[in-house]
């Protein structure tokens, strides 16, 4: 039976994390998560954290526009260790094991999260994005990478089997949640929203 969540990646899934996703999408993937981290406008100096930060895809990428304070959370030993061996030259990156469903005292200027939120059961995204609230300064951003609102049994065959395989059943149920206004409910106001790979996938940035 599929697991109904898929928040923490096992195994050679979690070894080969990076290259697994490259190949999935195409070999698009690089491409695309460096133009969505450009689109969420970080400044110099600005401190980033980042829930579920898997691999250290995103903190890397962080580092290009930021020497402010980055700090990435999960729960995954091997996405920590492939983390931990990215980052550890970096003295303004820190790395902690932790579930971020948990609050935490941080205070940054902006909360990161990428293709996590779809795989918890709603009560948690609740928990997660009031989580994020919290470690937000004022006027600081969430920005959410993750699947877009859209009609998914509308999609041709091919598409519904390939997106079942590579996905949880949460995913599914997440694509047809309005997030906004769960957003909106927790304090959030303004938002502004990317979208790539033809509508599928969308930045969302909620600002505080």
């Amino acid at each position: 039976m599929k697991s109904l969540s898929k928040v923490e990646v096992k195994g050679l899934e979690a070894l080969f994390y990076d290259e697994l996703i490259s190949l999935v999408s195409g070999f698009t993937y690089k491409k695309f998560f460096a133009k969505a981290i450009n689109d969420m406008n970080i400044r110099q100096n600005q401190s980033i954290l980042d829930f579920g930060c898997g691999s250290g895809m995103a903190l890397c990428s962080f580092l290009n526009y930021t020497k402010g304070e980055i700090i990435g959370l999960d729960i995954g030993k091997t996405m920590l260790y492939r983390a931990f061996k990215k980052c550890k030259q970096y003295k303004n990156v820190k790395i902690f094991k932790h579930d971020i469903r948990q609050l935490t005292p941080f205070l940054v200027d902006k909360v990161f999260i990428s293709f996590v939120l779809h795989g918890f059961e709603p009560k948690d995204r609740v928990k997660i994005i009031h989580n994020a609230f919290a470690n937000l300064k004022q006027n600081g951003e969430f920005c959410i990478l993750d699947y877009n609102e859209f009609d998914y049994y509308n999609k041709p065959l091919w598409f519904k089997k390939l997106f079942g395989h590579f996905e949880c059943p949460l995913a599914i149920e997440f694509i047809n949640t309005p997030i906004k206004e769960i957003l909106k409910s927790a304090g959030f106001s303004a938002f502004y929203e990317y979208y790539y790979y033809n509508g599928l996938v969308r930045l969302l940035i909620a600002k505080k």
